[in-house]
């Protein structure tokens, strides 16, 4: 028996196998990118379950996936620089303010906020750093959130009592970032709510009304506290807060009751 001759032809075999092994794995590759879903392929699907569970979506979805980080904060201590601010009785509120207005101030009926916000920016601090919250605005309690770079700090709201035209005080938190984590791409708009729907949070026959991104965290007795990437969710009168990042359901306090400032200047939570 020719031995070099048969170890050449087993090394030929073996390397033939090789070959025909890689194809079958690289077609089985192929065929795998071929039929995953893509994700303009989702709505399609996700607007069927929602149709099944008659849930109604009122909120437009953003397909952006943004980079974005945990960050650390301190509250400001608004007192000091709301005292140094004209005509207003101001009284702590946790870590914020609750300020009234002895004498209501004059506010425009106008729809563009930079125009609603011109005659009170004198009495209101840190005011340009605010953005108007419409999902959560009422005819007479007019919010904003501070903003951290272009996103919104669900943490950290102002929220101005209006009546008649007529600014009537205001209830305001402000946070002062300190630094910030490593970035990573949070989760799909989509990822966020298929979590509530799987998890029951969004119940059959509910609206959804709001779906945003932007920073939220627990408050704990700490100097410095921790705010997370998160998918905002208003449903029904009920929010909910999925992490951007690890896309755990954040267990949120009830929505929080407007304050009432009254005509008579009552001061309340």
């Amino acid at each position: 028996m020719d031995w070099s001759r048969a170890k050449t032809i087993l090394i030929l075999s073996f390397l033939l196998l090789d070959i025909f092994l890689a194809y079958q794995i690289i077609s089985a590759q192929n065929r795998w990118i071929e039929t995953e879903p893509q994700s303009e392929l989702i709505p399609s699907s996700f607007d069927e379950l929602l149709k099944t569970r008659h849930i109604t979506l009122k909120a437009d979805i953003s397909k952006d996936t943004p980079e974005m980080h945990y960050i650390n904060i301190r509250f400001t201590s608004l007192s000091e620089y709301v005292q140094m601010l004209p005509d207003q009785r101001i009284e702590s509120n946790g870590n914020g303010v609750i300020s009234v207005f002895p004498n209501p101030v004059p506010v425009s009926d106008s729809i563009n906020q930079e125009d609603w916000l011109k005659n009170t920016q004198p009495y209101i601090a840190f005011l340009p750093g605010y953005v108007y919250d419409k999902e959560r605005s009422t005819p007479t309690v007019r919010r904003y959130l501070q903003l951290n770079q272009v996103y919104p700090m669900f943490s950290a709201p102002l929220e101005i009592v209006v009546d008649h035209k007529k600014a009537l005080g205001y209830r305001q938190i402000h946070m002062q970032v300190i630094n910030q984590g490593m970035g990573r791409k949070v989760i799909s708009a989509y990822t966020a709510l298929r979590t509530l729907l799987d998890n029951g949070y969004i119940r059959y026959g509910e609206e959804i009304t709001g779906i945003s991104i932007g920073y939220y965290g627990h408050t704990y007795d700490a100097d410095i506290q921790v705010l997370a990437p998160v998918w905002r969710v208003i449903h029904n009168g009920e929010v909910h807060y999925v992490n951007g990042i690890t896309g755990a359901v954040e267990q949120a306090p009830p929505l929080e009751k407007n304050i009432n400032i009254s005509n008579n200047n009552d001061m309340t939570k």
